[in-house]
């Protein structure tokens, strides 16, 4: 599985479900509101991943989401607690 923005082919065993990736946007974006960091320019979803640039500083956070298992779902970072 990869990261690319499309994929040509038919639909892949393994593709992350689009609320999972709408979970790693919010919680990456209210990361960095509560941080006080700025926000990225744009949000991409991948096949596997969520990607956030920031165009004008050329640098881009890039979420693996193959990376991550059942249980990272539910855990990790929430504005009440950082979680491990």
């Amino acid at each position: 599985m990869s990261c690319f923005v499309t994929y040509p082919g038919p639909i892949l065993r393994g593709v992350a479900p689009i609320d999972h990736k709408q979970l790693v946007e919010r919680r990456f974006v209210a990361l960095l509101e509560d941080s006080g960091l700025p926000l990225p320019d744009e949000v991409e979803y991948g096949i596997a991943c969520v990607r956030f640039p920031w165009l004008d500083r050329r640098v881009a956070v890039v979420v693996d989401l193959e990376e991550f298992g059942e249980a990272d779902t539910h855990g990790g970072y929430t504005r009440e607690r950082i979680t491990a």
